[in-house]
């Protein structure tokens, strides 16, 4: 390593939670912070997609397309829109659980994806407009799957002698 060069830890940034000006500041004494739009929709697909009863993400014709090359889109299902003042608005795209209470999935989803938006990125949240796009069964998983397996017990004879 060159002597020359001095290598400095990167500068970090703490905004006081529930600050209004802490980004303003940050902007005066620091510099510039910008958060991407795939970004808050990254963050806001996954709070969806953590409200129980959300089965998928629904995608558009682009994330098809981009799904069947192979490429994995994190921010898939939802469309933001940065307005001016620090705030967005987003459109949440799901799939939701066959039998569960469509309009109570979509209000938790509101809430969470609000919240999650709005604490990691420090920008305000006009709405959180949600659209079902679809009803599909939850996919079972490798336990559940093993548990109705007919072709005999989990553990064999064997395994309890031992």
């Amino acid at each position: 390593m060159d002597p020359e060069k001095k290598t400095e830890a990167p500068l970090v940034l703490e905004a006081i939670p529930g600050s209004k000006t802490s980004q303003e500041n940050a902007d005066a004494e620091f510099g510039y912070i910008e958060v991407s739009d795939e970004v808050i929709s990254i963050v806001a697909s996954l709070a969806a997609c953590e409200v129980a009863g959300v089965v998928d993400m629904s995608t558009g014709f682009r994330e098809g397309i981009s799904k069947l090359l192979g490429k994995s889109n994190l921010a898939k299902g939802v469309r933001v829109k940065v307005e001016p003042g620090h705030t967005v608005s987003l459109f949440v795209y799901v799939i939701v659980e066959y039998g569960t209470c469509i309009p109570e999935i979509g209000l938790k989803i509101q809430e969470k994806v609000k919240e999650a938006v709005e604490t990691m990125t420090e920008y305000e949240v006009n709405y959180v407009d949600v659209h079902i796009e679809g009803v599909a069964l939850r996919r079972r998983s490798q336990l559940e799957l093993s548990l109705e397996n007919e072709d005999g017990p989990l553990v064999s004879d064997s395994d309890l002698d031992s």
